[in-house]
């Protein structure tokens, strides 16, 4: 039997686990959202930087991109305090769940696979690619392929501190009776 006493669980043996309540990965998800906000908005504001010499896409594809994804993140940013805020408890279950679920679920496939992709290139291990269709090799050496590794490590790290929380809120929407409501949110903020 184990028995909590404010986020420590103790076993049979009186062992003192510590587990990461739910607000951790609320915060998390908030300040890495809030980065993102930020720096969309930025790329938005100084788009002639930000596109580079790129004459693939026209400007106003570039900046209705941009501008999805600031939007989501701002979204995003309110709905993770949401499930830890006061305020949050008014809001249904499924103004929450869904979008958290869509981020989290959209950070893992940009994120894994980009980093996986990077660090075994790095490596040496696919000089082409992950899946080898690149036309030339890599250059681990280049500014260019560590931009491209930091990027794909912030969208991993979203995706760290995005996906517990969905899951967590998750969870404490169905401990509270399934339905959610008011009374799930605020069991999922314990």
């Amino acid at each position: 039997m184990m028995t909590s006493v404010r986020g420590a669980v103790y076993g049979p043996a009186g062992l003192r686990a510590v587990r990461r309540p739910p607000v951790f990965w609320a915060y998390a998800a908030f300040g890495w959202l809030a980065v993102s906000f930020g720096w969309h908005l930025w790329m938005g504001i100084d788009y002639r930087s930000a596109m580079g010499g790129a004459d693939r896409v026209p400007v106003w594809g570039f900046l209705a991109y941009d501008g999805l994804i600031t939007a989501m993140s701002a979204i995003g940013a309110v709905l993770a305090l949401a499930t830890v805020r006061p305020w949050g408890r008014r809001l249904p279950p499924w103004m929450v769940l869904p979008p958290l679920w869509f981020g989290a679920v959209l950070l893992v496939v940009r994120g894994v696979p980009g980093l996986v992709e990077n660090v075994t290139t790095a490596a040496g291990l696919t000089p082409y690619g992950l899946l080898g269709m690149a036309e030339q090799p890599a250059d681990p050496s280049s500014g260019e392929f560590w931009t491209g590794m930091a990027i794909n490590t912030y969208f991993f790290v979203g995706a760290v501190v995005l996906l517990p929380l969905a899951v967590l809120h998750h969870r404490g929407l169905r401990a509270a009776g399934g339905t959610g409501g008011p009374a799930g949110q605020e069991k999922s903020a314990a």
